[in-house]
């Protein structure tokens, strides 16, 4: 709970970096901006690094989650604590022009995992960047979720927002990908 309000709180702080920062953080990192969400999800991690600001930390964007028979979903943002291991923090994201649509879609995710990580089944978590594999019982404690959208998303009940509104999130994306197009930035 002492990260949750800590994540929270810095949100609501202004400590935010420019485009320009944002942009030149982003290029060294292979990913895919195929899925329009991703650079919220990207731009989300950025954040919480920045926010949180310790070595303490290890924010991942994009662990999938399964059994035996399928992929059941995929986490956005997770907040590891480097000594011990755990999965201390997940955030929800969600850029969407239905605000309110994508809360609830965040909320649906949420309790999907918390009901699979309580089945007693077993269960695999795998980054969906580099495929490296996780324990299954460093999120078996979670409890810490957040929500987070676009800027101007708190108003719709969102825990916390990103710095820049749809539009701009969606012009970030398409530089991101004639960047990579023109092998200026990693590619996954």
């Amino acid at each position: 709970m002492k990260l949750l309000i800590l994540v929270v709180l810095a949100f609501s702080q202004s400590t935010f970096a420019t485009w320009d920062e944002d942009f030149k953080e982003l290029k060294d990192r292979p990913a895919s901006y195929e899925n329009t969400g991703s650079i919220c999800e990207e731009v989300g991690r950025l954040q919480v690094e920045r926010e949180l600001n310790s070595p303490n930390f290890e924010v991942v964007t994009g662990i999938e989650y399964g059994d035996n028979s399928r992929t059941i979903g995929e986490l956005d943002i997770v907040v590891f604590d480097k000594k011990s291991g755990d999965v201390v923090h997940v955030a929800e994201v969600k850029c969407w022009k239905d605000m309110r649509g994508g809360l609830k879609k965040a909320r649906e995710q949420r309790s999907r995992f918390l009901k699979a990580i309580h089945s007693g089944k077993k269960l695999y978590f795998r980054s969906t960047l580099d495929q490296h594999s996780y324990s299954s019982e460093v999120f078996e404690n979670v409890n810490d979720f957040t929500t987070m959208g676009q800027k101007g998303t708190k108003k719709s009940g969102y825990d916390a927002e990103l710095e820049y509104d749809l539009s701009q999130l969606h012009k970030m994306r398409g530089e991101m990908l004639d960047c990579q197009s023109r092998g200026e930035c990693a590619t996954p």
